[in-house]
């Protein structure tokens, strides 16, 4: 599993997940904070539909948080003002980093949290698809007539 796609499932995911990773951690080890919690503005970065060169949409608002566990350091982003779910990230972030033997046992958790989340995905795109509206152009409306 990738980093990008942990870190997606922890922050769309259930916050209690999160909470009790970090937890389990926190209990036996001695976690660091190298940088607290903060705000940042970051660039938002974005392709052009037509001429498919990157452009900037704007700033947005991040926390982020670098902590260690035993000299290896782990990273938490995400957008928005949420101080302590980056902190939670980031030590979550250091357990991969330093291959905690904790870490290992998480895979199968979040595997499920991300079917969890696709279902969830799913059943709101089907939900959004009973209000589609189909419109006629006025050509094929005079080619009923």
């Amino acid at each position: 599993m990738k980093k990008w796609q942990i870190s997606r499932i922890l922050i769309e995911g259930d916050r209690a997940l999160l909470e009790r990773l970090c937890r389990q951690i926190e209990e036996r080890y001695e976690v660091e904070e190298v940088r607290p919690p903060e705000k940042s503005l970051v660039m938002t970065k974005a392709n052009d539909s037509v001429s498919q060169k990157p452009f900037y949409l704007g700033e947005v608002l991040v926390t982020e948080c670098t902590i260690s566990i035993g000299g290896v350091y782990g990273f938490g982003v995400l957008m928005g003002e949420e101080p302590e779910r980056a902190y939670q990230l980031a030590v979550v972030d250091g357990a991969f980093q330093a291959k905690l033997p904790e870490s290992e046992a998480w895979y199968a958790e979040l595997l499920a949290e991300e079917q969890r989340i696709a279902a969830v995905h799913r059943r709101v795109y089907t939900q959004s698809l009973n209000t589609k509206v189909n419109f006629d152009t006025m050509e094929e409306y005079n080619a009923k007539r």
